[in-house]
């Protein structure tokens, strides 16, 4: 008899060890399986902004070829400006495996009238491949606090508005403060795009996530854009307002098409 309670007392470890075994290994599992979606988001958007400073470089080149020095100093900026993004973009990574790392840097004062302005810059070649206008309102001068890697939420907003517009459309960017309202300041980038049934709007936000539109658009896409901007801009004490207009323009390539509006908001 105590041979035998021995024996099951041994069966019962055993089976204890291989349940924490089985979790352990699930949990594992899961956190490959997250580094890799980190690692594929980096490399998504690294490659991109890389393609942006290879850009410029190239008219650098041209212009100073041409003797036109002044032009060739602003692309020359605009190269800085998109390396400058990569290191906002490894920084944002560095979060997402380590969220108190983010924490541990110090926040500067910004204005976000800027920010676009120079995203808007960045991305100027690109919009002009698919000769779409972008077009920036204000004034606003009030700055607000925010961490380094802040300077990727206006390029993917924009990059996005761009990447998903048709030929020939207008990217729109309104920027101001609203102290009557309680708002330090407001942004809003209006593009024409892929409908986003409201059901969806909540989700696009979600990594890897993409509406069903964009994904039916055939247009590559990571589904990290959204996302990215929309962690960023709770780091910085904002929310990100998403709406897509329910009544379609028109449509293209079997996809329909309407206005999409992507709003941050900072409060007093």
């Amino acid at each position: 008899m105590i041979h035998y309670d021995k024996q099951n007392k041994t069966l019962e470890k055993l089976k204890r060890e291989r349940s924490d075994a089985v979790v352990a290994l699930k949990h594992a599992e899961e956190e490959r399986s997250r580094l890799y979606s980190i690692l594929d988001g980096i490399m998504h958007e690294t490659r991109r902004l890389n393609s942006e400073v290879a850009s410029a470089c190239e008219d650098v080149s041209k212009h100073i070829a041409n003797n036109n020095y002044v032009q060739a100093a602003l692309d020359a900026d605009d190269a800085f400006y998109s390396s400058g993004l990569i290191s906002s973009r490894l920084t944002f990574a560095d979060y997402e495996v380590n969220p108190e790392a983010i924490t541990r840097q110090a926040k500067y004062s910004s204005g976000v009238y800027k920010k676009f302005d120079k995203a808007r810059r960045i991305l100027s070649r690109s919009a002009k491949r698919k000769h779409v206008a972008i077009n920036i309102h204000g004034p606003s001068r009030n700055e607000i606090d925010v961490f380094p890697a802040f300077e990727m939420v206006p390029f993917v907003l924009l990059d996005n508005a761009i990447k998903y517009s048709p030929e020939h459309q207008e990217v729109s960017i309104d920027v101001e403060d609203n102290p009557v309202a309680g708002v330090r300041v407001e942004a809003a980038v209006t593009s024409i795009g892929p409908r986003v049934p409201a059901s969806e709007l909540s989700d696009i936000v979600k990594r890897g996530i993409r509406g069903s539109g964009a994904s039916k658009s055939k247009i590559p896409g990571e589904g990290i854009g959204l996302y990215l901007a929309d962690t960023l801009t709770r780091l910085a004490n904002g929310r990100m307002e998403l709406s897509s207009s329910q009544d379609g323009l028109f449509v293209l390539n079997g996809v329909e098409y309407s206005t999409f509006v992507a709003r941050l908001i900072f409060r007093q």
